[in-house]
């Protein structure tokens, strides 16, 4: 399974939808990469690829300051399912892989 790419995706938050990209760079079942969005881009590279299955954790910038999301997804073909878990809730996430 292919993980590796650069999906674009949204991301369904507790203060509204917001679009934006998700990088993923997988080697030797460590994962890193980039998440986007209209706040700006985090990187991450403490990430782990189990089958089509990731996970990593970032802190993304709110209008509460700097959060920890931790990402739980899944790639299935050029589709991106996840879920991020925030001090606040949760937040899901869908995208199609861009290349």
């Amino acid at each position: 399974m292919k993980i590796s790419g650069e999906y674009s995706v949204t991301v369904d938050t507790p203060i509204g939808q917001q679009e934006g990209s998700l990088t993923l760079k997988e080697e030797n079942g460590s994962l890193s990469g980039t998440l986007k969005n209209s706040k700006g881009t985090f990187d991450f590279s403490d990430g782990t690829v189990d089958g089509s299955e990731v996970h990593f954790t970032t802190k993304i910038k709110t209008p509460m300051g700097r959060l920890k999301a931790k990402v739980s997804g899944k790639v299935d073909g050029d589709k991106f399912k996840g879920k991020a878990k925030l001090p606040l809730g949760s937040a899901d996430i869908t995208g199609i892989r861009k290349n």
